[in-house]
């Protein structure tokens, strides 16, 4: 297609994308696992400072034992 270029992961994306886009995927698809999980800690970090995700509260072993008999 004209208006698709492939990229090194095989798949195409529109022609608009430009060198910043396109040094976004290569950098994004190139991260190590490592690298990965510390962006998901960055981004629950600035979802919990936002309001954005409430935090959760641990449950006693009475209250998971409860929910368990209530699934039966």
């Amino acid at each position: 297609m004209a208006d698709k270029r492939e990229v090194a992961s095989g798949e195409e994306q529109p022609e608009y994308w430009d060198a910043t886009d396109q040094s976004l995927l290569s950098a994004t698809l190139a991260a190590t696992p490592t690298q990965r999980i510390a962006w998901l800690e960055e981004a629950q970090q600035l979802a919990y400072a936002t309001g954005a995700l409430k935090p959760r509260r641990f449950i006693t072993k009475e209250e998971w034992e409860a929910m368990g008999k209530s699934a039966c």
